[in-house]
């Protein structure tokens, strides 16, 4: 998500989600020498995460009554990324699950609106949060009016993996921090369980047999 939204040195870069995936984008951010990365969630634990990263900004959406105007405003015209770790599972709407109910909606579209508003001219909005089928009321005409670049799509996995192999036996990047919780494998269930509710200060679970 990092490379293929084009993050530079000296980027402001908005991160929306704060679960196993934002705070990896975190990590990879700071690696890349960003100017400002401000994190985006609801839940306190994640955000306090979050916000143990030296120089991450945590950002909460029950604290403001327009998340995507107030970054806006704060960065004093917006972003120059936005990276969506949330896709579909943002908070919906009573009209958008209505029409999930009704399979008119793939699920949330909060924070691709978030996005919208948050994202300076000629920016550049990268999704890697998981979306369902079509939605209502996308912000097309939004993103075209100021130029906004949209990238999105699952990970190429294999082509990345040795070469973050080789960072992680090098000692460049420890990805274990995000791990909250080693399960046994018979107790897979509760670990989705307490993953799926954001219970416990789930954030990462390591299943092993």
């Amino acid at each position: 998500g990092v490379d293929n939204a084009g993050v530079k040195k000296g980027d402001t870069v908005v991160v929306l989600g704060c679960g196993p995936i934002g705070l990896s984008v975190i990590k990879w951010l700071i690696l890349k020498n960003v100017s400002r990365i401000i994190a985006v969630d609801q839940i306190p634990y994640r955000l306090n995460h979050a916000d143990s990263y030296k120089g991450v900004e945590t950002v909460n959406i029950k604290d403001h009554d327009d998340t995507g105007e107030y970054i806006k405003e704060i960065t004093h015209g917006g972003a120059d990324v936005v990276i969506d770790c949330v896709g579909m599972d943002g908070v919906m709407t009573t009209f958008e699950k209505i029409e999930t109910m009704l399979k008119l909606q793939g699920g949330s579209k909060s924070a691709i609106e978030i996005s919208s508003q948050c994202i300076k001219k000629g920016g550049t909005i990268m999704m890697v949060g998981v979306y369902g089928g079509r939605y209502n009321m996308f912000p097309l005409g939004d993103f075209f009016a100021r130029n906004i670049t949209l990238k999105m799509g699952q990970c190429p996995a294999q082509a990345y993996m040795p070469k973050i192999l080789d960072m992680i036996k090098n000692g460049e990047y420890d990805p274990t921090d995000i791990i909250t919780h080693k399960l046994s494998l018979s107790e897979g269930k509760y670990a989705y369980d307490i993953f799926d509710t954001k219970s416990d200060n789930c954030i990462k679970v390591i299943l092993k047999p």
